[in-house]
């Protein structure tokens, strides 16, 4: 057993600690909710993130699944190694960010869950997006207007980027609130699990999500002013646009003698060419929307 100390509570876990963004699930309900979420079967993989002191990691090794988890803070990890599971454990400590997820998941199908810390969520699913080939489900517990902006729909305030890309891979089709007090120790704000289903068929090539995500962090940093207005400002856009898909700049239809088309016009030209209105705000374009277009900036590079 771990040693209690200024590191530990009274039963030797180690304490939350605030750079992490840590506040560990106690709410034994909540816990068998989120697992029950993952509708694991045998002959699954599954991986954690973030486990900390094991609050759903235990609970989900007493259902008899194999278990992979990552987890940054060492403390956590000693205390992690010192525990005896029922089910297979690996645990890895390693910051999820810096994981090389191909070689994490090994081309398996891999359930993934976790409460996720609050100051890194978004990059850590944006970065699981990149693999969504081999992740048919998700679970995470969110800071619930994070969760909310991850299911935003179109012209809404919380309808942005990471609604965007997820929604065009995964379907959310559950969900549920969590409030501060099912905490250890409680954070200052509410929770929200949500399930993330692998649609059947994506609305965008992974090979293209890079590209895109350049594209929607463009339009969204302006997302009050006019898509058109934007793209006629959109400097080199275009040309990183190009690079994420290892496609030679410029292609045939920009910076043509003949076309005079510019990059910026050609981002116009191919947004246009879909039968969008120029005066419509980024947040009024679908996800597929946006799937459409980018297909057709696509098009026009290799055209």
């Amino acid at each position: 057993m771990v040693r209690s100390s200024h590191h530990a509570d009274a039963s030797g876990r180690p304490l939350a600690k605030k750079r992490f963004g840590q506040h560990f699930l106690t709410d034994a309900n909540l816990i068998n909710k989120i697992l029950d979420f993952l509708e694991a079967e045998s002959e699954q993989f599954f991986v954690e993130i973030g486990p900390g002191p094991a609050t759903l990691t235990m609970p989900f090794s007493r259902r008899g699944f194999p278990l992979t988890v990552v987890e940054t803070d060492a403390d956590m990890v000693r205390y992690l190694e010192e525990q005896e599971f029922p089910a297979p454990i690996e645990i890895r400590h390693e910051d999820f960010l810096q994981t090389d997820v191909g070689a994490l998941l090994q081309g398996r199908q891999t359930k993934v869950f976790s409460n996720l810390p609050y100051n890194v969520s978004v990059p850590i699913t944006a970065r699981l997006l990149f693999f969504a080939e081999y992740i048919p489900l998700m679970v995470f517990m969110y800071q619930k207007e994070v969760a909310e902006r991850i299911r935003a729909v179109p012209a809404t305030r919380d309808y942005g980027p990471i609604s965007v890309t997820t929604q065009l891979l995964y379907q959310i089709d559950a969900h549920f609130n969590v409030p501060p007090g099912a905490f250890r120790p409680p954070p200052k704000v509410n929770s929200q699990v949500i399930r993330l289903r692998r649609l059947t068929e994506p609305g965008i090539a992974i090979a293209d999500l890079e590209g895109l995500t350049l594209l929607l962090r463009f339009l969204f940093e302006r997302r009050r002013k006019m898509v058109g207005g934007l793209l006629r400002k959109s400097g080199d856009l275009a040309r990183r646009i190009a690079a994420t898909l290892a496609i030679d700049w410029p292609p045939v239809s920009c910076n043509n003698a003949e076309t005079g088309l510019n990059q910026a016009a050609c981002l116009l030209e191919s947004y246009q060419s879909c039968g969008f209105d120029p005066k419509l705000r980024p947040e009024n374009l679908t996800p597929l929307d946006y799937a459409v277009w980018f297909r057709q900036i696509k098009e026009m590079y290799v055209s």
